[in-house]
């Protein structure tokens, strides 16, 4: 073949990379606005929930966005997200009929937009030689009713479109939900004594809330709850008196949602480190509204937990090589196969992590209708919640104590219907709404006699709406995020939908459902369940192999003892029988410990294998595809006829 012959036919796949190319080129330039959304979630494809929010506008809203371009050049991490961000807004503007208007402002040095920016609360990135980065937003309505966003972190590029909704539909409503926050876990921040409040920051999950939500805190001797609560929330509570229990099933009764999680067994109260400031945490909080639930008829399983060799999560235990790694029983990362996704509180979350959880049950005689959300999967049991305190031989639970049951367990559920009250015969009258203060005067948090008598109602108005789950340590996060320091500031990066969880069901009970496809749509935690099935296999194997070593090293040690036993009283040698027997059993100790190297160099080597092949998949497939295609177009336009 002559050199021109080659030329000719590698000059189509020349012209396709040079096309390829020159198209993007071209996009960027005109400002990267058109684009094909090839992500399995649409992560940039505008959803129909924003859509719907943006056509109900009533009214004028300006979002004005501070991007610091130029500035961003030198960084393309962040340069490449402004831009994301900017080219978002511009298609909500688009979507909105004119009534979402967008200004993009590059704020230079000691101008007055910069001055603007800072006026109005934005952060910036200061770079090595002073200069300032800016990329944050300002939401106003008519009257000048203002939300912001006063840093885009690139770390929360997969939930900017919830971001995005979330800041303009807080300034359409004009008020946020209020939530009142009932709980005995250490998550709002404080100070230590002589240290600054940043030294106790507090929970990402409070955070959160604080972002979203009004929060009214309930303090553990509450007389009260907040008329203008839209949502009360109920975590780990305290122990509570009949008074309390009483405010609470009114609240209910009267129409008022609640999102509601306790727990039989909670890690934040006994594995936390001593020396703590906060209040002494219950370790159990299931019984802590058991009036309530009786007559709800529904229960969370006394002083059990919920283990779950499907589900369990892989810990270290401080081992050495893959050993090092194990299934722990009672921490359970729930995958999207167990959690009920045609719910909106549920749909697109993909995993949630929870810690020693308990089963929620519903008596045959309720009047509620329960709504399983998060579930066990079939091969679970329910075991002593002691279990969760410390690390048990996991070995030796898997393959001596653990007997699954043959059904599954709820672990979140929502409950709907008409209930009787808890308290029938009217408000109790506790000691407790009689307490002094110090000089002998009546608290002013007592309730009202008169005015609880007048409002009492022995049946629910109507259907109450109350979400209900088995476990506190879901919010702690060491359990689902990662938090770290960026540009001195704290940024969380979420390793499971926990947060998402809480913020979707008090979204959902307070009626906001235009967020709820949002929260999770974005690229999560994706197991390769082929990998998974194979570890699994090989894992299930080499406990086989040990269970083997054990229970021949037992026959071994049995024989060496009777042989022992035969063995001449004074200075006595071991027979040559005795020897031969110690030397097969040593022999045969190693000959095991070969075949468990085996099976983990196996397990390794099949992992690796499967990576591989999928690397090269996800890497060059697509490629090849688009440089083929073009071939394919370029050698029909080659055989075309001239003037077809």
């Amino acid at each position: 073949m002559s050199i021109t012959a080659r030329s000719q036919r590698a000059l189509p796949i020349l012209l396709a990379v040079i096309l390829f190319f020159a198209v993007n080129a071209i996009i960027e330039r005109l400002g990267g606005g058109a684009r094909i959304d090839l992500t399995e979630d649409g992560l940039y494809t505008i959803s129909e929930s924003t859509k719907k929010l943006l056509a109900g506008l009533d009214q004028p809203i300006s979002a004005t966005l501070y991007f610091s371009e130029d500035a961003a050049r030198e960084y393309p991490q962040l340069f490449a997200y402004g831009r994301r961000v900017r080219d978002m807004l511009k298609a909500y503007a688009e979507l909105s009929d004119g009534r979402f208007r967008l200004t993009v402002i590059d704020p230079e040095p000691f101008s007055k937009e910069e001055d603007d920016a800072m006026g109005a609360g934005l952060r910036s990135f200061t770079t090595p030689d002073g200069r300032r980065i800016y990329l944050g937003l300002v939401v106003r309505d008519m009257t000048d009713r203002e939300a912001v966003i006063p840093f885009f972190d690139p770390q929360r590029e997969d939930l900017l479109e919830y971001d995005l909704t979330k800041i303009v539909n807080n300034v359409a409503a004009g008020r946020r939900p209020t939530v009142a926050l009932l709980t005995s876990l250490p998550m709002k921040p404080k100070g230590l004594p002589g240290f600054a409040e940043e030294s106790d920051p507090g929970w990402v999950i409070y955070d959160q809330l604080k972002q979203f939500f009004t929060i009214e805190d309930l303090g553990p001797g509450f007389r009260k709850i907040p008329a203008d609560t839209d949502i009360l929330v109920i975590i780990h509570p305290p122990k509570l008196d009949d008074t309390q229990l009483y405010l609470i099933d009114q609240f209910i009764l009267k129409g008022g949602r609640a999102v509601i999680f306790l727990d039989p067994f909670s890690e934040a109260s006994v594995n936390r480190a001593p020396g703590q400031f906060e209040a002494l945490i219950p370790i159990a909080s299931d019984k802590a509204l058991a009036p309530l639930l009786k007559a709800w008829g529904v229960e969370i399983v006394p002083e059990k937990i919920v283990a779950d060799r499907t589900l369990a999560q892989r810990v270290t235990t401080g081992g050495m090589g893959p050993d090092a790694i194990k299934r722990y029983p009672v921490w359970l990362r729930v995958d999207a196969a167990h959690m009920a996704d045609h719910d909106p509180v549920i749909a697109n979350l993909t995993t949630v992590n929870l810690a020693s959880v308990g089963a929620i049950r519903r008596h045959e005689n309720s009047p509620l209708t329960l709504e399983p959300l998060v579930t066990s999967s079939a091969d679970s049991a329910l075991v002593d919640a002691s279990l969760g305190r410390g690390i048990p031989d996991i070995d030796a639970y898997w393959r001596d104590e653990f007997k699954p049951d043959p059904e599954t367990y709820d672990l979140v559920v929502r409950l709907d219907g008409v209930v009787d009250s808890a308290f029938p015969d009217g408000p109790p009258y506790a000691q407790a709404d009689e307490a002094e203060d110090e000089d002998g005067k009546a608290a002013d948090s007592a309730v009202d006699p008169a005015d609880a008598a007048t409002t009492h109602l022995a049946k629910a108005a109507g259907p109450i709406h109350v979400i209900l789950g088995a476990d506190s340590d879901l919010f702690d996060d060491r359990f689902w995020v990662q938090v770290q320091s960026m540009m001195g500031q704290r940024v969380s990066v979420p390793m499971a939908d926990n947060g998402a969880l809480l913020l979707n069901a008090i979204d959902n009970l307070a009626g906001s459902e235009a967020l709820i496809g949002l929260r999770g749509r974005r690229i999560k935690d994706r197991p390769f369940v082929v990998v998974e099935n194979l570890r699994r296999k090989a894992e299930s194997r080499l406990l086989e192999e040990e269970r083997r070593l054990e229970d021949e090293l037992q026959r071994t040690q049995q024989r060496l003892d009777q042989l022992e036993s035969q063995k001449p009283s004074e200075g006595g040698v071991l027979t040559p029988e005795q020897e031969a027997e110690i030397e097969r059993f040593r022999a045969r100790v190693l000959e095991i410990r070969q075949q468990l190297r085996a099976v983990q160099h196996e397990l390794v080597a099949d992992i690796e294998r499967l990576k591989l092949r999928l690397a090269l998949v996800n890497i060059l497939l697509v490629p090849v595809l688009l440089v083929l295609g073009a071939l394919v177009a370029a050698l029909l336009r080659r055989r075309r006829p001239a003037g077809a």
